[in-house]
């Protein structure tokens, strides 16, 4: 049975309207403070380039049979990220880097609590654990958080964004269903409206195949949806002041790709 809703609202690269992917996502910010000038733009360029070096870590480094780095790549292709930039990125987190500290880059998951008493689950790519973990710890202290488990507040759901092409939303919901899907929403896309279709994460990479026989894939991963029941709001305007901030000392995190939130925006 399709859930139909999550009860969230996401801001995610390809999205800035209500959607079943809610709460904060860095990829929005990197979406919308594009190309302000040269320094924000290597960052930018830094985040797709760890975003493809996560897919070709998890998925192998062809974009031919790796939706996901397929994806990551199409999205920093059209983000101007130059070629050897996205190779390289490609080479490290498939282990076939030169640097040999690069090749030993791993994913981490780190649990928190923020201002606001909003939890958060933060993903990382990091070639010193040491270091990240000492960066996202410090992060929190500054703004009153900590670090805590939070996992049990998520479930943890794949996403595939779609590009419908001609089909209305009735005709790809019915082929979600026949593919085992749990969920679908209208999102905003670049030229027209698409889709997000939810998963169970280790049915994401058979579904977003199958999707891409018909359509184009725009972006594919796995992400962190806050149950309905520990989704908290901030009235306070300056608890919110200090919420904004903290999260856009995670976003500033080189290391960190990612991060999820309970906040109800």
């Amino acid at each position: 049975m399709l859930l139909r809703s999550f009860n969230r609202q996401s801001v995610r690269v390809f999205s800035t309207t209500p959607c079943s992917l809610a709460g904060h996502s860095k990829w929005a910010n990197i979406k919308h403070d594009k190309a302000r000038n040269d320094a924000q733009k290597n960052k930018i360029a830094n985040k797709f380039a760890n975003a493809i070096a996560v897919a070709a870590k998890l998925g192998g480094p062809d974009p031919s049979k790796n939706v996901r780095l397929s994806a990551a790549v199409e999205a920093a292709s059209k983000a101007n990220v130059v070629k050897k930039v996205i190779e390289n990125a490609i080479r490290r987190g498939a282990g076939l880097g030169s640097d040999a500290a690069k090749e030993n880059v791993e994913t981490a998951v780190y649990e928190g609590v923020g201002p606001g008493n909003v939890s958060f689950v933060v993903e990382a790519l990091t070639d010193n654990k040491k270091r990240t973990f000492s960066d996202v710890r410090a992060a929190f202290s500054k703004y009153g958080g900590n670090l805590s488990p939070t996992l049990f507040q998520f479930d943890r759901k794949g996403y595939i964004v779609i590009d419908p092409k001609e089909d209305d939303f009735d005709t790809v919901f019915e082929k979600i269903v026949d593919l085992g899907a749990d969920d679908i929403e209208e999102v905003e896309g670049e030229d027209r409206m698409n889709f997000e279709v939810i998963t169970e994460a280790g049915d994401t990479g058979r579904i977003a195949s199958e999707l891409k026989k018909d359509y184009t894939i725009k972006e594919v991963g796995i992400a962190y949806l806050p149950k309905d029941d520990a989704i908290v709001e901030i009235a306070d305007e300056l608890v919110k002041e200090k919420y904004d901030k903290f999260v856009q000392m995670l976003d500033d995190l080189e290391d960190v790709t990612d991060y999820y939130t309970t906040l109800q925006e």
